[in-house]
């Protein structure tokens, strides 16, 4: 039995997404957060929460996305809402233009049926964590 084969397996379907996000300055975390925030502005509690990662991630990417303005916090408390900035958005929209290329080498790799079967059980799961601690909220 191969306990490790989802770590390897992950790493074997990121690893070009992330070398070709690189090429235009930033790490698939933060391509995740950009393409979040294009649906609508979140705090940071709620990023960690709808993209299902730990907060310190979310927290370096977003000071790396806020020291290239590509993001901003609409006031400096604790929970404010992160939004993109214009810079964000014309970002985001030059990787949307050649995001196909890059979907259709990963599904290409994967296989259709494999590709519909992981879609079909990411579709089934929470749109977003509950808290780990039922008194913090946003």
């Amino acid at each position: 039995m191969r306990l490790h084969c989802a770590p390897d397996l992950t790493r074997f379907v990121t690893r070009p997404m992330a070398r070709w996000l690189a090429g235009f300055g930033i790490t698939l975390t933060e391509f995740q957060i950009l393409v979040t925030l294009h649906e609508s502005p979140r705090s940071a509690l709620a990023l960690t929460r709808r993209l299902r990662l730990h907060a310190a991630p979310v927290s370096r990417s977003l000071a790396r996305l806020r020291e290239r303005e590509m993001v901003t916090r609409t006031s400096s408390r604790r929970f404010a809402p992160w939004s993109l900035t214009d810079s964000g958005r014309k970002h985001l929209e030059v990787l949307d233009l050649l995001w196909p290329e890059v979907d259709e080498a990963t599904r290409a790799m994967l296989g259709e049926q494999f590709v519909q079967r992981v879609i079909a059980l990411v579709d089934r799961l929470p749109k977003t964590l509950p808290p780990e601690h039922p008194g913090w909220s946003d």
